[in-house]
């Protein structure tokens, strides 16, 4: 069976109701879909939503593809059993084998495309059909949030597969804002120079490792991103002709907008509710007129919170994996790396598992984690300490925390500074203005107390499942 959202849902489905949940009773995509998400999370639970019924739309629609690590890992294949277990590492091994490794597409007729089995054109173009939502009260408007923009590069021929949020502007136009650092941007910069319209496609509903490879920035510029989605999906990526645009569709795509844009023209978009939890102000972006949308029958809208934890859960994967290379690559034996806050939005604390061999090790560890852009602190930790497991993380804080450093990026960039006050040599808090350093590490050479750890053979075999109904 080819993978797309239909095989998942499918595969989650069968896990129950702590992974999966459907609703039937109708719910307004203004606000109501979002806040029901929010609500789950508050209850500190996590299912893929599948809403059956929307307001104003007749195509239901699925979000919380992203809500959990256990999900993430099974989109990528990671054994159930191995995530229940907590055995989270595992998602990202798999990830760098499949990262590393890029799948050719597959070319199937449109005939054989199921993405193709519904056509509108000309004046059947309407996004208010659409179940868009509106997640935030000071959003400009609704936003297509999770689609996989295609884009072609004008001299290369090279495809990028991103994701860009796209403010619904009317019936047949979406606003897409293309963040300048990314491929993407260069690409209509290079457009515009030639003085030539940009053909684009956003495919909506795909399997979820789809969308973590395009959610993954990674610094190539010229590789083939939908043969880097084959890689996560381990399988070739079908794909088939646009319909009025130059550009690979993929296939399984459950809703396909296709577009032109102007790169020389520039609207505004925004304000938009933003992964660290503010809204974002608005800013410059292109627009795309909408020339067709396609789609499967009974086509499933793909919605992402974007205030809520599956945001940030879709790129995670790829930064945690540069975090754990970082540290490695000056020297420091880590274990693992994790990057939270767990089950919040703005994930920029980074977690590290290492195991210490000189006493500057936390230190070094801690300070590489900050030095990338986005970190704003590092808890540092022995490999016994679960990483994956937040209050983990705070237990070896509570009990371990060894020293505290202020790391300086800019305006001049210097060693650590031990924070006065916090090393028992007495001394006043100093006031932290850049990136911050937890060394939560046992000190070498002394004796310490022995954590209480349960029994690893009797851990293994005993199962919750084989004692507690339902």
């Amino acid at each position: 069976m080819t993978k797309d959202l239909r095989h998942f849902l499918d595969k989650v489905k069968q896990l129950g109701s702590d992974y999966y949940v459907e609703i039937d009773k109708p719910l307004d995509p203004l606000y109501e879909l979002s806040v029901f998400q929010q609500k789950l999370a508050k209850a500190r639970r996590s299912p893929v939503i599948l809403y059956r019924r929307v307001k104003g739309s007749a195509l239901p629609v699925v979000s919380n593809l992203f809500g959990s690590y256990t999900i993430v890992g099974l989109a990528l294949d990671v054994p159930f059993e191995d995530m229940e277990a907590g055995r989270f590492s595992l998602v990202v091994e798999e990830y760098r084998k499949r990262q590393g490794r890029p799948v050719p597409v597959k070319k199937v007729p449109a005939a054989q495309a199921p993405a193709r089995q519904i056509v509108w054109r000309g004046g059947d173009v309407d996004l208010s059909r659409l179940p868009v939502p509106k997640h935030a009260e000071l959003n400009a408007g609704k936003y297509v949030d999770v689609g996989l923009t295609v884009l072609r590069h004008p001299d290369t021929g090279h495809i990028n597969v991103g994701i860009y949020r796209q403010q619904v502007k009317g019936p047949n136009r979406l606003a897409s804002m293309i963040v300048p650092t990314h491929h993407g941007n260069a690409i209509a910069m290079r457009y515009a120079e030639l003085g030539k319209m940009m053909p684009v496609v956003t495919a909506i509903g795909h399997h979820p490792a789809a969308v973590i490879a395009a959610g993954s920035a990674r610094p190539q510029k010229n590789e083939d991103e939908l043969e880097l989605i084959g890689g996560l999906l381990n399988e070739p990526l079908e794909v088939t002709d646009g319909l009025t645009v130059d550009l690979p569709v993929p296939a399984h795509a459950e809703i396909v907008i296709e577009g032109i844009i102007d790169p020389r023209r520039m609207e505004n978009e925004g304000p938009f509710s933003e992964g660290a939890g503010y809204y974002g102000e608005g800013r410059p972006c292109y627009v795309a007129e909408v020339t067709a949308i396609t789609m499967r029958r009974n086509a499933i809208y793909h919605d992402l919170h974007p205030v809520h934890s599956e945001h940030n859960l879709v790129g995670l994967l790829q930064r945690e994996m540069d975090l754990f290379d970082r540290v490695k690559a000056v020297g420091v034996d880590v274990k693992a790396a994790h990057i939270g806050p767990d089950d919040q939005c703005g994930k920029v604390l980074m977690y590290v598992a290492i195991d210490k061999h000189s006493p500057e090790d936390a230190q070094l560890a801690g300070q590489t984690a900050v030095a990338h852009g986005f970190a704003k602190a590092a808890i540092v930790v022995d490999e016994d300490v679960d990483v994956y497991d937040q209050s983990e993380v705070l237990w070896a804080m509570a009990t371990r925390i060894n020293d505290v450093f202020i790391y300086q990026t800019a305006p001049e960039s210097k060693p650590p500074e031990k924070v006065a006050g916090l090393d028992g040599e007495g001394g006043r808090l100093a006031a932290i203005t850049s990136r911050l350093i937890i060394d939560a590490t046992r000190p070498l050479g002394k004796a310490g107390p022995i954590r209480v750890t349960p029994p690893k053979m009797v851990w293994e075999r005993l199962r919750l499942s084989d004692y507690l109904n339902g």
